[in-house]
This record gives C-alpha cells, sequence and structure tokens, in this order.
C-alpha cells in the first residue's frame, strides 16, 4: 500500500481526539454513557481535546516545515530564511504619484516631504508626500509629488484619479493621479515558494534563469525586495543576457535597478556574458466594465467599485513582465477574461458583468510590464425579482 506525505501529517481534528479519548475510557470501564452535559470529567475530556488539536496542529507544521511543497504559514517563513536565505518582504505601501494643480495667481507653495496629505475619494485612506519642491503661482500650474499609503497591504490601493482629496488645506490647490497606487498583502505562499527554487538555482555556476531573480530581489546580496517582478531574456548569438524589473506599481526606479546589476554581476554572471538590466516599460490598461448586482445584496455603488478596484489592483501588480504566455506563443498579453474573472471573484454576488475596457487581450513585448490606468465602474442595483 502507497503512503502519501500528506496522509502522515494529516492533523486529528478536535472531535476526533475526543472520541478516541471516550473510547479509551469505555475499554477501561468508565460510565462514559451516564457524564451528562457539564459534568465535570466530560469537561475535562473537552479541554484537553482542545489542547490536544493544537499540539497537533503545532506538531504538523513543523513536520510540513520540512518538505518546501506542504510548508504552510509562519512555518513557512520559517523554513525560507533558515534554510533557503529567502526573506518573505513585509506587506507594502501603496505609492503612486500625485499631480497638484494651482488655480491661485496669489499664492505659491513651498512644499517639503511629509508636509501633505491625501485621501482617496473612494475608500478614505490617506496618503503622504515623500517628496515635494514648489508649486508656482497659478493659474494652473502644476507640481508632481510622490505620496505613500499610511496603511500598508491592499486595503490602501487606489486606481487612477482616485486620490482627489488634499486633506491639508491648500487654497486654490487641486490634486490627482494619473496611475493607480498599488499596497500588496503578506505574499502568497505559491510566490514564497518559487522564491526558494529560485534560491537552488543560484548554486549553478552557469547563471540559471532563476538565480537572476533571486540575487535581484536578495537583500543579503545587495538586491532589493522592492523587485517584485523579474523576466529573463538570452541571446546565444550575442552573450547577451536582458534582465527587465519591476516592483509591484510598475517599472523598477533607476536606484532599484543599479542595486539589482550589481548584485546580479557580483554573484551570477557568468564569464563571457554581458548583462543589461532594465526597468520594465510601464503599459498602462484603463479598465471600463459593467456589474448588476440585486439591492437585497446590501452593499453601496461606491462600496462595489472600491472592491473592485482594489482586486484588480492586485491583480496587476502581480502580473509577470511581459504579460502572460500561452504556448505555443512567445510572447505574452494581459487577458479580458482574467479582468472579467478578477471583477466576477470580487463581487460574488453579481449575477452580470461584461468590460468593455480593454475591448480584447492587450499584447507587451518582452519588457513591458502592465500598469491599471483609470477604472470606471457602471453599478446596476437592481430589484430583487418578486
Amino acid at each position: 500500500m502507497t503512503i502519501s506525505l500528506a496522509s502522515l501529517i494529516l492533523e486529528e481534528t478536535r472531535a476526533a481526539i475526543y472520541n478516541y479519548a471516550l473510547g479509551i475510557a469505555t475499554s477501561i470501564g468508565l460510565p462514559v454513557t451516564s457524564w451528562q452535559v457539564g459534568d465535570p470529567t466530560r469537561s475535562l475530556y473537552h479541554v484537553l481535546s482542545a489542547k490536544l488539536e493544537a499540539l497537533e496542529a503545532n506538531v504538523a507544521g513543523y513536520i510540513r516545515s520540512g518538505f518546501l511543497d506542504h510548508s504552510e504559514d509562519v512555518w513557512l517563513k520559517v523554513n525560507a530564511e533558515q534554510t533557503y536565505g529567502v526573506i518573505v518582504p513585509d506587506p507594502t505601501y501603496a505609492e503612486t504619484t500625485v499631480t497638484l494643480t494651482n488655480s491661485s495667481t496669489t499664492n505659491e507653495y513651498i512644499i517639503d516631504a511629509g508636509d501633505l496629505t491625501f485621501a482617496s475619494s473612494i475608500t478614505g485612506k490617506t496618503y503622504r508626500n515623500t517628496t515635494g519642491g514648489t508649486l508656482a503661482l497659478g493659474p494652473a500650474t502644476t507640481l508632481a509629488v510622490t505620496v505613500v499609503a499610511d496603511e500598508a497591504g491592499s486595503g490602501s490601493s487606489a486606481g487612477a484619479a482616485e486620490i482627489t482629496r488634499l486633506v491639508t488645506a491648500l487654497d486654490g490647490v487641486t490634486c490627482t493621479n494619473a496611475t493607480a497606487a498599488v499596497g500588496i498583502d503578506e505574499q502568497d505562499a505559491s510566490v514564497t515558494k518559487q522564491q526558494c527554487k529560485d534560491m537552488q538555482d543560484a548554486t549553478s555556476p552557469d547563471g540559471a534563469r532563476g538565480a537572476y531573480a533571486y540575487f535581484a530581489r536578495n537583500p543579503d546580496y545587495g538586491g532589493t525586495p522592492a523587485i517584485t517582478r523579474v523576466r529573463t531574456y538570452g541571446d546565444s548569438t550575442t552573450g547577451i543576457v536582458t534582465v527587465y524589473l519591476a516592483g509591484p506599481s510598475g517599472g523598477s526606479s533607476a536606484a532599484d535597478v543599479a542595486l539589482a546589476q550589481l548584485a546580479i554581476v557580483t554573484w551570477c554572471l557568468p564569464l563571457c556574458i554581458t548583462l543589461v538590466a532594465a526597468a520594465a516599460s510601464n503599459v498602462t490598461i484603463a479598465v471600463t466594465y459593467e456589474l448588476w448586482l440585486y439591492k437585497s445584496c446590501n452593499k453601496t455603488v461606491a462600496e462595489v467599485r472600491t472592491t473592485v478596484s482594489t482586486a484588480l489592483g492586485v491583480l496587476f501588480s502581480a502580473r509577470p513582465i511581459g504579460g502572460d504566455v500561452v504556448a505555443p506563443a512567445t510572447t505574452g498579453k494581459i487577458y479580458q477574461s482574467d479582468i472579467l474573472a478578477t471583477i466576477v471573484k470580487a463581487i460574488p454576488e453579481g449575477f452580470r458583468a461584461s468590460v468593455t475596457v480593454p475591448s480584447g487581450d492587450t499584447s507587451l513585448t518582452n519588457g513591458q510590464v502592465a500598469v491599471l490606468g483609470t477604472v470606471t465602474g457602471a453599478i446596476h442595483l437592481e430589484d430583487d425579482p418578486v
């Protein structure tokens, strides 16, 4: 008989432990059937069953941690860091560029980092500027500043043109963001496991594909966790390896590209190979959709739009550089069906949904990365059928 690893690390439930204990008690002659609800002995068995269930979970988790594909939760994080040297990043803060427009002809503003607080017109989540500058006299003068969410995670994500509230009062000044701000929740287990497997590639002396990604993202070797997506292309005729880099919000900054290039050259670039590290080029994709729900779902139009925008932000932040490739094609796409499926999954109460923009699949070249643009949703709340 074949015994699977899964069966060996199966956790016993509290009910199973309790029934097993009662079976033992019965076998030694204890009057199990006479114990009433509230009986101290019966209650003691319940308490012990609960404690043993917790112990079962800890033991099973520890055993699973010895097998990468079966590791879960905190045990996966421990396994990744201690065995593979992979640091699991914390949730990220949504970041984007907000453009300030001054319509005042009497007020000029000198803005330092941290001076301004912005808010999403949809969720009310707040953001603070990390760069500054001078917003000259108007009318229609502008200043672009980088803003970062006050709270980490996808809950602070905002679609394009959603950060339009300036909490810090500046007379005659309005604001908006042209691109989405994307915060990432705790890293998915599948991503952590792939990074651990990339680390195994890093032991190769020949610059295995996964090694480039591992060293680019690993701060222990000079890389940076701000890089979450790596795409590598090699040209055997020239000996040039091109590595495209991106973070959750799009192509990586020049500083992050420089860190990744130095880490790769130092730790895994084979002799006679030329490395070209570059930020992936952003391709902004706006989304327009319609969604129908019954009024009994008890959701407001604003709540639905926020939930959909957040889900789409998470989707786009995880799409690979160059898009998703379906064999036998060699280049990838952002599939309209994937966008529609994300909307349907985000709002399971909906009974009909459609996506009109993009009108079809969006093709990407090898060095391009998709960035979520303006999200426009027409939400229809229908009367429930009688």
